[in-house]
């Protein structure tokens, strides 16, 4: 499983073994994790709220 995350388009892409592409384009979607993860329960508007707060906060700093 591997996810593409396209912060500017506001979407994930979700590749999954052995399945098509899956396009997760809508704030309250659900994605799909592995099971060891099912209770997390993350949404694309989650993950895209993270991604966005980690980038105003100023991404990654390096000594």
């Amino acid at each position: 499983m591997g996810w593409l995350i396209d912060p500017d388009e506001q979407t994930v892409f979700v590749y999954l073994p052995e399945r098509r592409l899956e396009v997760f384009d809508r704030s309250e979607q659900r994605l799909p994790v592995p099971a060891f993860a099912s209770e997390l329960g993350l949404t694309v508007g989650a993950v895209l709220g993270w991604l966005l707060e980690w980038r105003t906060s100023g991404g990654f700093q390096f000594d």
